[in-house]
C-alpha cells in the first residue's frame, strides 16, 4: 500500500456518486485516479454484501460501553502521539489501520484479508510526518465513517472546494449560527453511520471500552455528550505557533496526493488559518464548560513528549481511569521503540508569529502559551 493510496478507496460506490453529484463532478486532470478508486472498490462489493449476510444482525443488537473515553485536539496537536500511548493499555478497544480502511467488510475479511493487506503493505510511515504505520495501529474513526458514508469532513481531502461545507457540517456539526445547518434528519443519519462504525469497533475489541480518537471531535463535543453522556475526554494542546506551520504541512502534503478537484492554495490557506482554527477551538472552550466535573483532563503535548509515563497517569488519576498499573510496562514498551523517531521542525518565523498573534491569540491566552522569541 503506497502512500498515495487514497484512504477512502474503499468507500462504496454509492457514496463515491453522491461525493461527486455534490461537487458537480470531477476535474478531467484527475478522471484516471478516480477510474482506480472505483474499480477497486467495485470489487470489493461481493465482500460487502457477505458482511450484511453474516453480520448486519450481529452489529444492530451491540452495545458500545456507555463510557467511552474520547482524545479532543486540533489537527497536528499530538492527538496520534497520546492515542498511540493509550492503546497499549489492554482494557481499551480501538480502530486498528485495517477498521478503517475497510469498514464495510472488516468482519468478514479480518485474519485472512488482513494478513495478506500486511504483506502487501511493508513498511509504510504517515506522507506528512514519517510516522510509521501498520494495520493493527490506532486511527481515526471519521476516516472509517469516510469509507462508509458520505458524510465526513475527511472528504474535504478528495474535495477540497468543499471544505467549508464539510467543515460546518461534519466538524461543527451544523451548529454554527453563521454556518450551514443539517436538519435534525440528517444529524440523526450521522448518528446512525456514525455509531455502526463504534459497534464493529466494539464487536472486533471483544466488548471493551472504546478509546476514540478524530481531530474533528474537538468541535463537536456537545453533540458527543448528547450520544454519550457518561463519557471522559482528554484534550491534548499544543503551542498555537509550532501548530500553524505543521497545519500547513500537512495540508500541503495531502492534498496534492488525494485531490480530484482543483483548488486555490492561498484560499485553503485563509480557511484554515482564519477560520478552521478559531472557529474549531472558539467552540471547544464554549463546549468543555459542558462536560461534568471529573470528566475531562488536558494535557500539554510539550509535557507528554517530556514526561509520557508520567503525565499518563496524571491523567488516568484526573479521570478515575483504571488499569495504569497494569498498563505501566506496555507504555514503557512501546515508548523505547520511540528512540530512532525524529519529528518535523519547522521554523517559527515572525510571520508566523504575527498570523498567529492576529487569528488564535485567544489560544495562546487561554493555556498560557509564549511565541517562540519569549523562549516558548
Amino acid at each position: 500500500m503506497r502512500n498515495d493510496f487514497h484512504p477512502c478507496t474503499f468507500a462504496p460506490p454509492l457514496v463515491w456518486a453522491r461525493l461527486i453529484l455534490r461537487n458537480r463532478g470531477v476535474a478531467r486532470p484527475y478522471w484516471g485516479k478516480l477510474a482506480r478508486i472505483l474499480a477497486v472498490t467495485s470489487l470489493a462489493t461481493p465482500l460487502r454484501l457477505a458482511e450484511g449476510l453474516l453480520y448486519s444482525r450481529q452489529v444492530a443488537r451491540v452495545s458500545v460501553d456507555p463510557s467511552p473515553l474520547f482524545i479532543l485536539g486540533f489537527p497536528r496537536s499530538g492527538t496520534t502521539h497520546l492515542q498511540n500511548l493509550m492503546a497499549r493499555d489492554p482494557g481499551y478497544g480501538y480502530l486498528d489501520a485495517f477498521q478503517m480502511v475497510l469498514p464495510t467488510f472488516s468482519l468478514v475479511g479480518r485474519g485472512w484479508l488482513k494478513r495478506l493487506m500486511e504483506k502487501g503493505m511493508g513498511e509504510q510511515t504517515r506522507p506528512m510526518d514519517e510516522v510509521r504505520i501498520s494495520m493493527d495501529a490506532p486511527q481515526e474513526e471519521d476516516v472509517a465513517l469516510a469509507n462508509s458514508s458520505h458524510r465526513s469532513f475527511v472528504h474535504q481531502l478528495s474535495f477540497p472546494r468543499q471544505g467549508r461545507r464539510l467543515f460546518e457540517n461534519y466538524v461543527l456539526m451544523g451548529a454554527d449560527p453563521d454556518g450551514e445547518r443539517l436538519t435534525e434528519e440528517e444529524l440523526r443519519q450521522w448518528d446512525r453511520e456514525w455509531l455502526k462504525v463504534l459497534r464493529k469497533m466494539t464487536l472486533h475489541a471483544g466488548g471493551r471500552r472504546l478509546l476514540l480518537r478524530s481531530t474533528p471531535h474537538i468541535g463537536r463535543v456537545d453533540h458527543l455528550l448528547r450520544l454519550f453522556p457518561e463519557a471522559k475526554f482528554i484534550h491534548i494542546v499544543r503551542n498555537p505557533y509550532h501548530v500553524y506551520p505543521s497545519l500547513l504541512n500537512l495540508y500541503r502534503t495531502m492534498l496534492p496526493l488525494y485531490q480530484l478537484d482543483d483548488y486555490d492554495w492561498p484560499e485553503v490557506e485563509e480557511f484554515l488559518v482564519t477560520e478552521m482554527y478559531p472557529r474549531t477551538m472558539r467552540k471547544y472552550l464554549a463546549d468543555r464548560d459542558l462536560i461534568p466535573d471529573g470528566r475531562l483532563a488536558e494535557v500539554r503535548y510539550e509535557d507528554l513528549e517530556r514526561d509520557p509515563p508520567g503525565e499518563l497517569e496524571r491523567l488516568y488519576a484526573a479521570l478515575g481511569l483504571p488499569g495504569w498499573d497494569g498498563a505501566r510496562p506496555h507504555v514503557d514498551a512501546y515508548i523505547r521503540t520511540l528512540s530512532g523517531y525524529r519529528k518535523n521542525d519547522f521554523r517559527i518565523d515572525r510571520t508566523v508569529i504575527h498570523r498567529v498573534n492576529d487569528h488564535w491569540r485567544f489560544a495562546v491566552d487561554a493555556w498560557n502559551y509564549r511565541p517562540p522569541e519569549d523562549g516558548a
